[in-house]
């Protein structure tokens, strides 16, 4: 019987007990956070010398004009945004980034709509899948170079399979026909090559996410009368949506800083006028050794990427929320 008022006077009597002062409670604080901090230490090292340090050297090069003196010996002379200005004004720059920002959007666009068709393919019941899955990924495993040698030789003017199969169906315009004489079509070769290499990844991310779809919500649909388009637009691709914001920045990334198939399978354009900002970056930086115009421009890249990557997750990420 007096056991309860004891336990209330305990309760009261821990209540008004004083807390613990807040050098106390910064040592417990701390000492739970030394063991975290210990252990990504490395990696955080890691992070920063791969990642931070090069972009941040990158960007205080760009507001200099260092050429390969200065960058061996020191002494580099700072411009401010002469550099930026220059990028802005040079033809072939500001040329390079409009065909970065036109040729990268087609590029996501070909290897998005390409991924999600293979993967719609993938996911249904069919003989043959598993070797089509693996034969998926042999595009994906082989280097950019190689590959860009292979279409390069497949386009070829006067020895490429693709010109004589377009002759032996009727197009005999396409006899001789030089890819890489002109920005259209070398653009043309250059896209097949990009997607043929980029849609394996995005195939296989979103093979994965429709396998988790609950496949009562594509039956109760189609019960409700649903075709497939229907079943696609209003159940499967707002269940993706998440994995597709993800994959098209991914996408964005990758296809917008394309340097190795431009560099050799544009080689021949006349007044390089297939270049991207990779590759004219490059030029500045390694070929011609303006290592700030050069920095200039893969800051002015970056920041295009970020831009775009944000607007893609904000459009995303507005629409789930309707």
């Amino acid at each position: 019987m007096s056991t309860a008022p004891a336990a209330v006077g305990t309760g009261r009597a821990a209540a008004r007990a004083p807390r613990p002062p807040a050098a106390a409670l910064a040592r417990r604080a701390v000492a739970r956070l030394t063991m975290p901090v210990l252990l990504l230490l490395p990696a955080l090292v890691i992070i920063v010398g791969l990642v931070g340090y090069p972009l941040v050297r990158t960007v205080y090069l760009s507001f200099t004009d260092t050429g390969l003196g200065e960058l061996i010996y020191g002494g580099s002379t700072w411009v401010g945004l002469d550099n930026f200005k220059e990028v802005f004004s040079d033809e072939h720059l500001r040329a390079s980034l409009v065909n970065t920002v036109v040729f990268g959007t087609l590029c996501v666009a070909g290897t998005m709509v390409f991924g999600f068709a293979v993967a719609l393919l993938l996911n249904q019941r069919l003989h043959g899948n598993v070797f089509f899955s693996i034969a998926v990924l042999l595009p994906w495993a082989v280097p950019a170079i190689a590959a860009s040698a292979i279409f390069k030789w497949l386009f070829d003017s006067r020895y490429g399979f693709v010109n004589w199969a377009l002759v032996q169906v009727g197009f005999d315009r396409f006899q001789d026909y030089a890819w890489f004489a002109g920005r259209f079509s070398a653009y043309v070769a250059i896209f097949i090559t990009v997607v043929w290499q980029s849609f394996p990844f995005i195939a296989l991310s979103l093979l994965a996410g429709l396998q988790t779809i609950p496949k009562e919500l594509l039956h109760a649909a189609a019960v409700d009368g649903a075709g497939p388009m229907a079943r696609f637009r209003l159940v499967t691709l707002p269940l993706l949506r998440p994995i597709v914001a993800v994959l098209v920045v991914f996408s964005t990334i990758w296809d917008f800083k394309i340097f190795d198939q431009i560099y050799v399978m544009a080689a021949g354009v006349p007044d390089r006028a297939a270049d991207t900002a990779a590759v004219a970056a490059y030029r500045e930086g390694f070929a011609l050794s303006h290592y700030g115009l050069g920095s200039a421009v893969a800051v002015v890249l970056f920041l295009i990427l970020l831009a775009f990557s944000l607007l893609y997750v904000r459009l995303i990420g507005r629409e789930g929320t309707v």
